[in-house]
């Protein structure tokens, strides 16, 4: 799976678009991965804090170089968006950085 992710990320910064069957899969890993770090983070400068709110920006550039993303997905994916963007704002004292958008 981490060769996989490499070359999805390769893809995305070389501006070619990955096809949704790989890319749907490590959208969500990575959302996964954000959503539980946010939700262990106790404060805004806490390392898993800083972590997720990476994952969300990463997340929000991945999104539109998914090719042939169905609407089922996309709307899969906006709404764990969603969710990341909540769990960051519920910790204490965050204000979340909307640039990504």
């Amino acid at each position: 799976m981490k060769f996989l992710h490499c070359i999805f990320l390769l893809a995305v910064a070389a501006g070619i678009g990955v096809p949704a069957i790989l890319g749907v899969p490590m959208v969500n890993t990575e959302l996964d991965r954000g959503i539980a770090m946010a939700n262990v983070a106790a404060t805004p400068q806490s390392a898993f804090y800083v972590q997720a709110e990476k994952v969300y920006v990463r997340v929000n550039t991945l999104l539109p170089n998914i090719n042939r993303l169905s609407w089922a997905d996309h709307t899969a994916l906006k709404t764990r968006v969603t969710d990341l963007r909540m769990a960051l704002e519920l910790v204490p004292g965050a204000t979340v950085r909307r640039g990504a958008e």
